[in-house]
């Protein structure tokens, strides 16, 4: 398999006519396409600068001509989660003739969408790709890889270890948290140091003995994380 990473505009794109007017941000965790009716449903979450850009923006999706219906799920401040379904773009018709398929979530802003697209031949990728870049002004491979069972299986391990620290990351207290971003921006840890743990101790007010007790247990927490990771959990 050959997976793609693309950054794309498309005239054709509800999505990314609104961001492209708007100051919003639109990500698409889940999405089908219908063979049968030619349409991409999209479950849609929708960030703007403010509750008025994001109405905006709304409103532009649901008026696109390539929208075929909308519906508002969810609306919070600046913040909402839609539901709509949309006519093939001639970006997706393209990588459909060379029979590709989505692989991840859009991400679109500023007008221009992110696209993870997998291919089972290299002949597919590359006609799919030399037809995208002569009908779009806008297209450029941001990341290419072959994906194999070793590496796929390698990802499913950076994607756990990398939840796993995020995990110990917010188990830190506020005191750990504190410590540990200081020594880092300060310095601590690099060769030579550029701080102390007396530099640390006089910036929180505390001991150089409680300083030192506070840091080893935020790194004790995240290079157990680390470890857990690779290990498997």
């Amino acid at each position: 398999m050959i997976s793609l990473e693309l950054a794309l505009k498309q005239d054709d794109c509800p999505l990314g006519a609104a961001s492209s007017a708007e100051e919003v941000a639109f990500v698409t965790p889940h999405w089908h396409y219908h063979h049968d009716r030619s349409t991409l449903e999209l479950r849609v979450l929708v960030d703007g600068e403010s509750p008025q850009a994001l109405e905006r923006a709304l409103e532009t999706v649901d008026g696109h001509p390539s929208t075929e219906t909308f519906s508002l799920l969810a609306k919070e401040g600046a913040t909402a989660r839609a539901k709509l379904s949309l006519t093939t773009t001639d970006a997706m018709g393209t990588v459909l003739a060379h029979d590709g398929y989505l692989t991840g979530p859009f991400r679109n802003v500023d007008g221009i969408e992110r696209w993870e697209i997998g291919f089972d031949t290299d002949a597919g990728a590359e006609g799919a790709l030399a037809t995208l870049e002569r009908t779009h002004d806008e297209c450029r491979v941001t990341r290419r890889h072959r994906v194999t069972p070793a590496s796929a299986l390698e990802d499913v391990r950076v994607e756990t270890l990398g939840s796993a620290v995020l995990e110990a990351w917010r188990s830190l207290t506020p005191a750990e948290r504190e410590t540990v971003e200081r020594a880092i921006d300060g310095g601590y840890y690099e060769v030579p140091r550029v701080s102390t743990l007396g530099d640390l101790a006089t910036h929180r007010g505390v001991s150089d003995a409680a300083v030192s007790k506070t840091l080893r247990r935020g790194e004790a927490k995240l290079l157990s994380s680390v470890l857990e990771g690779q290990d498997g959990g």
